[in-house]
């Protein structure tokens, strides 16, 4: 039953926005990543103006052309890091410089690296990473994290905690919200997202208590209704998710997604027949409803 319930739940979520910093790959747009990356380590308060360490990482299954660039690079004034096997059965190069970047400057670098790589015959360069200039500090500390935000009042404090939030950089998002909560500032809104960035921590207990006082603030935050009736679901507790939904669908009656949410929390009950009845309606509410025509053929068999 529950490998079924996590299925149905992939939909339930459309009202949700719901980390080192990753390595940047040239899987997608390089400015576009370099962007993202920048992005989220100045909104936690990093001076990316200042020296930082940048590591570039090369792959080839051929480890004496990695050796060759490495030799290369090390002239450049390069650090060399580490050459290894990697369990893709393929080698991997790393170095790493600390250096000063804007983000044009990055982005420039990147393509000289890419060119060198392909000057040595070496299959891919993939991309950067980028720590503290101190490899024994981390780039974003609790202590300088906290120091930032309490540069920042009213209005200013709550923007950054929307910022942290749709970046999904969800502890931070969390010490924002709780302050804003303190502060009194947009406390239905904070709420809100304080239960999101929570869930998104699988904190879910508190997280719905968040959910919750962000409905009793505002009695019209549809958001908010439709998260619980989602997180309800989602972790079996499907009376009250249903409870949910209807709240949510007394505010905005007739849409497919809320109706399909009652559908789905019906069938976990094993309220087939219910189901059945909400399902249909969900789809003649939208017909393009791929996951409650999923349910539909789930139902085939199990009503009277």
């Amino acid at each position: 039953m529950k490998s079924t319930i996590l299925i149905l739940f992939s939909v339930l979520t459309l009202y949700t926005s719901c980390k080192s910093q990753p390595k940047v790959t040239e899987n997608t747009n390089d400015m576009e990543l370099i962007n993202s990356i920048f992005d989220k380590v100045e909104v936690q308060g990093v001076d990316t103006k200042q020296n930082l360490l940048y590591g570039y990482f090369f792959f080839d299954k051929d480890k004496s052309k990695l050796e060759k660039l490495k030799n290369e690079l090390t002239k450049q004034s390069y650090k060399f890091v580490v050459l290894d096997k990697k369990d893709n059965g393929e080698f991997m190069l790393h170095v790493e410089k600390i250096e000063k970047h804007t983000r044009q400057s990055l982005y420039d670098r990147e393509q000289k690296l890419r060119q060198l790589a392909t000057d040595y015959g070496v299959s891919s360069f993939d991309g950067f990473d980028v720590g503290n200039a101190d490899p024994t500090k981390p780039l974003v500390s609790n202590d300088n994290f906290s120091k930032f935000m309490t540069s920042k009042k009213g209005n200013d404090l709550f923007d950054l905690g929307i910022k942290l939030y749709d970046l999904e950089i969800n502890d931070k998002a969390e010490i924002v919200f709780r302050e804003c909560i303190k502060q009194n500032i947009k406390t239905d809104t904070a709420s809100y997202k304080l239960g999101n960035t929570l869930i998104g921590q699988n904190k879910i207990d508190e997280g719905i208590k968040q959910l919750e006082q962000a409905t009793k603030l505002n009695p019209n935050y549809l958001s908010a209704f439709f998260n619980l009736g989602a997180t309800c679901y989602d972790n079996l507790q499907f009376q009250k998710s249903i409870q949910y939904y209807q709240q949510a669908d007394k505010l905005k009656p007739n849409d497919d997604r809320i109706t399909y949410g009652i559908a789905a929390s019906q069938y976990g009950l094993k309220q087939f027949d219910k189901s059945l009845e909400s399902c249909k309606k969900a789809l003649q509410l939208n017909k393009d409803n791929d996951y409650a025509k999923q349910l539909l053929q789930m139902l085939k068999g199990k009503t009277n």
